[in-house]
């Protein structure tokens, strides 16, 4: 009877840990995001970007694995993207219709930015890949923790390079967050 307990006591628990591997982390900061006014015209304005949470997940595209970071500013369904055949156009249907925003970084195997995906409350995704000026990249992602659990660090973006030698810096910053992202199945 005791043995029955203890397996019930660990199914519970293990039960529990992947319930909870399906809840999105925190995260915080501030930044901007261009968002299309009128597509005929070309008239963007800027946005405010504030992320609250943030989620991390792993899948393989074209043969190759890739991992995800992903901060939203309202609570993701991260059950329901799960279940999505194609999760990137989850988020961005999501994007739309619930008028959230968020911000995704694609990372390769070797953990380096692949591409910079912006969705600005409208559904409209622009996907910016990884540009280099003076020495400064314009998605700069620094890790505190990294491991098959979960992501924790910063991500800073933004756009060219002022400074000297010793230090630069973004002529325009567009992003400065930090993370605790789990990583969900």
């Amino acid at each position: 009877m005791l043995n029955r307990i203890a397996v019930l006591a660990l199914a519970c628990f293990v039960w529990a840990g992947a319930l909870q591997a399906q809840e999105a982390g925190s995260a915080s900061g501030k930044g901007t995001m261009e968002r299309i006014v009128d597509p005929r015209t070309g008239q963007s304005e800027q946005v405010t970007f504030q992320p609250r949470h943030s989620f991390a997940y792993s899948g393989t595209v074209a043969g190759m694995k890739f991992t995800w970071l992903v901060l939203t500013d309202k609570e993701p369904p991260l059950k329901t993207w799960a279940a999505a055949k194609d999760r990137a156009e989850a988020q961005r249907l999501w994007c739309g219709t619930e008028k959230a925003s968020f911000v995704s970084v694609q990372l390769d195997k070797d953990w380096k930015v692949y591409a910079y995906y912006l969705c600005p409350a409208n559904g409209a995704v622009s996907t910016q890949m990884l540009s280099t000026f003076n020495g400064l990249d314009s998605v700069v992602l620094d890790f505190e923790v990294r491991d098959a659990k979960k992501l924790k660090g910063t991500l800073r973006t933004g756009d060219g390079a002022c400074g000297n030698d010793e230090e630069m810096t973004y002529c325009t910053p567009t992003g400065d967050y930090t993370f605790d992202a789990p990583l969900v199945k």
